[in-house]
């Protein structure tokens, strides 16, 4: 996979394309939330085991314990740390036509809904001989809706096989392929980004996420030497992820 054109999604990129599930923008949950109809027999339900809330120091602290498929730390920081890179990669969005236009939430990622209230730990791995970049991040925050986006977010994938993107900084053709049976076990969706930018430039990156215990892990591989390499690589920091977060 080519390593040049995506590098910079290694830090705030994951921010931009990892915090939102591809469903895209938040949506009310009002109609789902609606009570049923006072005619139905209601059925009882068991009270849900309320999902343990996690601070940013717990969400860094999962990273600190974790490592790469080689066994190095990883690189941390945290969205405190990153505000004005998202204020300015917000900006710069706006400016940018995406077609279909139905698709620009799900370009735009995290930066489509409001990220008050939203906590998210990064941790970075790069490995110099492969040429490959792993980042995961984790982000709390996101309301009860977050779940219900992500097990939606394929028919999303099928909308969006293919966008455009044109503004200040020129102009790409993303084609969006769903992983299917080759996604990493844990991953409640997984899908391959392939970029061709106008100026010949040409990129990919594998893309994974799931949600446990509220908080939802997002895991981007950019570079190495195949697809395969990148889906073992994402595997690897998904899986400890869904392990730590107790």
């Amino acid at each position: 996979m080519n390593k040049n054109a995506l590098r910079g999604f290694a830090v705030s990129g994951l921010l931009v394309m990892g915090l939102t599930a591809c469903g895209g923008a938040g949506t009310s949950t009002d109609a789902a939330s609606a009570p049923a109809s006072e005619s139905a027999t209601a059925t009882p339900t068991p009270t849900p085991t309320a999902a343990k809330e996690f601070t940013l120091e717990a969400l860094n602290a999962v990273l600190a314990k974790m490592t790469d498929k080689r066994g190095t730390k990883l690189s941390v920081t945290s969205t405190a740390d990153l505000s004005g890179s998202m204020a300015q990669s917000k900006a710069l969005m706006e400016q940018v036509d995406v077609q279909p236009a139905v698709c620009k939430d799900m370009a735009m990622g995290s930066l489509a809904r409001p990220l008050e209230g939203v906590k998210a730990a990064v941790g970075v791995s790069q490995d110099a001989a492969s040429g490959s970049i792993s980042t995961i991040s984790l982000g709390t925050g996101l309301g009860d809706a977050i779940a219900a986006e992500l097990d939606a977010s394929k028919e999303n994938l099928a909308k969006c096989g293919t966008l455009t993107m044109n503004g200040p900084t020129g102009s790409s053709t993303m084609t969006v392929t769903d992983l299917g049976a080759k996604k990493p076990a844990r991953a409640t969706v997984a899908y391959r980004m392939d970029t061709a930018a106008a100026t010949g430039e040409k990129g990919s990156m594998i893309l994974a996420q799931t949600i446990d215990e509220n908080v939802l892990v997002s895991v981007i591989g950019i570079g190495g030497t195949s697809e395969a390499d990148a889906i073992e690589s994402v595997s690897a920091l998904l899986d400890q992820a869904v392990e730590l977060i107790k």
